[in-house]
Order: structure tokens, then sequence, then C-alpha cells
């Protein structure tokens, strides 16, 4: 199933892409410049954007009170490179504002999202999320990503801040058919009460694919 109807089926307004086989021309679709990190804002959404920028390996947007991120660190490079795109994702993600969800493929293994070993990579990134008090979110081990031959893995990985944490649920790596390794992943994510906290909060749906597009 093509990607605008998997997001129009679970009413996706925020999609986080990563290698998309498609970039768009448009003001609701945020890419970097290298074409692996995408955000696409759809809908009601397009008018909570107040804020949007670019990194090497990361593009992010504001909308309403939550800042999105889409991350993309390639597994073709060495160590040394592989700390410094890290370092330079942690510069660029401390400057950022609100509450922050940070989701993509970063291609590192760790116990915390789901792998059954943390590998040199996925220890960088853990110092780096505990530095900036962000949390890994994912839910469960299924495997996000699943190739013949290769075999299964989780390089698709979700981190947020602590008090966005509670808001954040229905995560579901989705079943049906990509036309690619990758799975699609997505999970929904609350808005805040109002300044009182009266009344329910409105439910906002966000779709983080890491599916070639």
């Amino acid at each position: 199933m093509l990607l605008p109807q998997i997001a129009d089926e679970h009413d996706a307004e925020i999609v986080i892409l990563c290698e998309p086989y498609r970039v768009r021309q448009t003001q609701d679709w945020i890419t970097n410049e290298t074409k692996t990190a995408a955000i696409w804002v759809r809908g009601a959404a397009r008018a909570r954007i107040t804020a949007r920028g670019v990194g090497d390996d990361y593009v992010w947007a504001r909308v309403g009170a939550v800042t999105y991120v889409s991350v993309y660190l390639t597994p073709n490079c060495a160590a040394a490179e592989f700390r410094a795109k890290v370092a330079l994702l942690e510069d660029g993600l401390r400057d950022l504002p609100g509450d922050l969800v940070v989701a993509g493929d970063l291609d590192a293994r760790a116990v915390e999202w789901g792998m059954t070993a943390t590998n040199r990579r996925g220890r960088l990134l853990l110092e780096m999320a505990a530095r900036l008090d962000l949390v890994v979110a994912n839910i469960g081990d299924v495997p996000t990503y699943r190739r013949p031959g290769f075999g299964d893995f989780i390089p698709d990985v979700r981190m947020t801040t602590d008090r966005t944490l509670p808001r954040i649920g229905r995560w579901r790596v989705l079943e049906g058919y990509t036309a690619s390794d990758p799975q699609y992943i997505a999970f929904e994510v609350e808005e805040r009460q109002g300044r009182h906290g009266r009344g329910p909060s409105t439910p906002r749906g966000g779709t983080w694919t890491i599916s070639t597009y």
C-alpha cells in the first residue's frame, strides 16, 4: 500500500520519513539537503506549524506544542564519522524548543529498543539521550526491518522528553505490505490540556514511517 493511503487509513497528521523514494516540493514537506530525512505535515496540522529547520542528518518541525524530529544515520560510515554525526545531532536537539519527539532510522542496536545486545553505536545514542534528558519510547521487540537472508532488526527508534512520554500511545508496527524491507510504525501524540487542565485533551495522530517512498 502506498504511503498516502497508509496515512489516510490511520488519520495521520505527522509523517516522519527516512530515505523517501520521492520528495515533494510543497510547503508541508520538510527535507534535508541530502533528502535522507523528511517530515510531511498533513491536514489540519499544517495550520499549527510554528517553526521548522534542517540539519545535516535531520529535519524538525514544531507543530502545536511538540517539536517532531526526523533523523537518518547511515550505516555506511566509520565509527569516527558516526560519533561526529551523533555529536552534531546532540547539538541540534539541545537547541530545539518545547516537547520533543525524535524518530528515525538510527542504524544502531540497544537492549532499550528491543535488540538482544547493545553495540557501540547504541551506547553513543543512549549517552546522548541521557545528556538531553530523552527517554527511549519504543514498545516491545517487534522487528521494524525484515529482509530475506538478512534477518530481523530494529534500527528504528523513537525518543522523547520524559514529560511527553505519558501523552504518547498506541505504538504499533504495522504488518501490512509496504513494498520495502522496513515496516511502517504508527503512534499517537495527545495534545496537552488547556492552561487550567479543564476538559479533555484532543488526541492527534502521528505516523512514523521508515519506509522508502
